[in-house]
């Protein structure tokens, strides 16, 4: 279910309910654990594409807007223990368009973001296309607006017991 189709306050409700559930961890240790095998086969073989990608750009900048800040700041941090050239694209203080100046041909951008997608991440991206940046997308699905951009696509799966975002079984 989208965001429109059930209030986020039911949503957020609900799963108050169920605090004293004991099965509740359970289901959110399963839930994970099928998420990661779900992304395990979607991404495998372009993970090593995204990786080789990366490796070869000059310089190496990422983005992620809203809850996939700590992706792009995670990627950064860790990264940067092995290359200098790595960039954090977060537009603090109203400085989005001024970081996109520093996209070069053969440079790589890592963009995350899931539905619902964010704006940011989207200038981002098509940003760094003009430039003759490669993209790395990571995100939810082949048909999202940064996959189309993208050079590689590394698909996730985020399904919940939370509410937000929605859980939708990816399973039979």
């Amino acid at each position: 279910m989208g965001l429109g189709t059930e209030t986020y306050g039911g949503r957020a409700k609900q799963l108050i309910g169920r605090a004293q559930d004991r099965s509740l961890t359970g289901e959110m240790f399963e839930v994970q654990r099928r998420n990661l095998e779900a992304t395990h086969q979607q991404s495998e073989q372009a993970l090593q594409k995204a990786c080789a990608l990366i490796e070869k750009a000059p310089a190496v900048h990422a983005a992620g807007f809203r809850a996939c800040f700590p992706i792009a700041f995670s990627f950064v941090y860790v990264y940067r223990l092995f290359r200098a050239s790595v960039h954090l694209v977060d537009g603090q203080g109203g400085s989005l368009e001024m970081q996109q100046r520093a996209f070069a041909k053969g440079d790589a951008l890592v963009v995350a973001s899931f539905m619902p997608y964010s704006r940011e991440a989207l200038q981002v991206a098509e940003a760094a296309k003009a430039a003759g940046c490669r993209i790395v997308a990571i995100t939810d699905s082949m048909a999202s607006p940064l996959s189309l951009l993208a050079d590689e696509t590394l698909l996730f799966t985020i399904n919940s017991p939370s509410f937000f975002p929605r859980w939708r079984p990816a399973w039979p």
